[in-house]
């Protein structure tokens, strides 16, 4: 295992004492651990570019730590009424048909490296802002500057999140076309 991959499954450790900070009505420090969270995805990757440690494991572990973290803390502010249930619902359904397109479509290639597009990186980058937004709350500091753009940042997320999705859809599509046609050649 290398120390990217370490970096990458303590995202997700983490997740259970950032979920106790927030239910115990510690926002600052929960603030703080969010951003903190989110720099290990920086540092992973600037880890295994640097010394070239980068691994097909990882190239599938880091995404995979990005979902579990969107998706869970979307679930767990939703339930305590900070984000909208339709917006959650949104954005695990679409994680949910990536990840099970994947598995569909991938799996039969011996796991070749897994893509992101560039609107699938930059809904997860807008979600992830639509989190600091809503984690900001109980933030002195970035309340007052963060708030006013909630409801913007709610929208353009849904809008990203669902457009994503449709992209996503017609790619899946794509490869199973391709693979058919291959197949059947």
């Amino acid at each position: 295992m290398t120390i990217p991959n370490v970096v990458t499954l303590l995202r997700i450790f983490l997740l259970p004492v950032l979920f106790y900070l927030i239910q115990g009505h510690h926002p600052v420090i929960a603030f703080y651990l969010l951003i903190g969270i989110w720099m290990t995805d920086l540092l992973d990757g600037f880890i295994a570019r640097t010394f070239n440690q980068g691994s097909k494991l990882g190239s599938y572990l880091d995404p995979i730590a990005d979902k579990i973290v969107t998706a869970s803390l979307f679930i767990f502010l939703t339930i305590l009424s900070r984000i909208p249930l339709w917006l959650t619902v949104m954005v695990v359904v679409r994680d949910i048909f990536i990840f099970a397109g994947l598995i569909i479509i991938l799996l039969p290639q011996k796991f070749p490296a897994a893509s992101p597009s560039y609107l699938g990186k930059f809904t997860t980058f807008l979600q992830a802002i639509t989190l600091f937004v809503v984690m900001s709350e109980g933030v002195p500091t970035f309340n007052a500057l963060l708030s006013p753009l909630f409801n913007t940042v709610i929208y353009i997320t849904t809008v990203l999140t669902l457009l994503s999705f449709i992209q996503y859809i017609f790619r899946g599509i794509v490869m199973i076309r391709d693979r058919y046609e291959q197949h059947g050649k």
